[in-house]
């Protein structure tokens, strides 16, 4: 059964993706915007530490249509042992059939040893709501489900389905100065499989008119861990944001 769902929703995200893809070479006037992060820690001395996050985010919109792609890796050496190896895709389609409602598909891969799985799998399917369009605030709503797929590192695998609720809300000081809050509750639907918690807090001031200074605190919470695997992984980070 779980099989059948992950192929349905595979086949949706595709679905979706594909029908975007026809509705941009329908449309005459795209608009596709770039965002990356790069920051870099290193110490020397008595702790030897090097840490290095690189990230970014592509948004391609036209007419009704909306594809995203982000990805965001980290790594880290403490003591020249590697103590951070953390790698994260995601790929999304949205179709706006209202100003205010849309639907969207997605898949995601991501990969962390070091919270136990070495990979794990969604695909996503729901609804969009944009609940505030103000001037210098925006909130936006999702609701749907997902199914999951996930390599532990001890070489036992696992799936299930999974529904999930998510928010987005963005407040801008200036053009291009803005704070940011993302949220995402992700509960199992089979009992003993539990929960996620996804939250990311992040800000930026721009230093020129393509470059700025991104501050960033993420917290993940897995209310069932793998084995020998603590339930909460924290990332605080500081670097350089280019944008066109």
């Amino acid at each position: 059964m779980f099989r059948r769902i992950s192929v349905m929703l595979s086949a949706a995200a595709v679905a979706l993706a594909g029908a975007s893809s026809m509705a941009a070479a329908q449309s005459a006037k795209p608009t596709t915007s770039f965002t990356g992060d790069l920051g870099y820690v290193g110490a020397s001395g008595n702790t030897k530490l090097t840490t290095l996050s690189i990230g970014d985010k592509i948004v391609h919109t036209r007419g009704a249509w909306t594809l995203t792609q982000t990805a965001a890796y980290v790594y880290g050496e403490t003591n020249g042992a590697e103590s951070a190896n953390q790698l994260g895709i995601t790929g999304r389609a949205d179709w706006a059939f209202h100003p205010r409602l849309g639907l969207f598909a997605a898949a995601s891969y991501e990969r962390n040893p070091f919270a136990g799985f070495r990979r794990r799998t969604d695909e996503l399917v729901g609804l969009r709501w944009k609940a505030m369009t103000a001037p210098r605030d925006s909130l936006s709503v999702d609701a749907g489900a997902e199914f999951t797929q996930q390599t532990d590192v001890s070489g036992t695998s696992d799936s299930y389905p999974a529904a999930r609720a998510a928010a987005a809300y963005k407040h801008v000081f200036s053009k291009l100065a803005y704070f940011q809050q993302l949220a995402e509750y992700i509960p199992a639907l089979q009992s003993g499989r539990g929960y996620r918690v996804n939250t990311e807090s992040s800000l930026v001031a721009p230093i020129s008119t393509h470059i700025g200074i991104k501050m960033g605190y993420a917290i993940k919470y897995n209310s069932q861990p793998p084995v020998n695997f603590g339930t909460t992984d924290r990332l605080l980070t500081a670097g350089v944001q280019v944008s066109y």
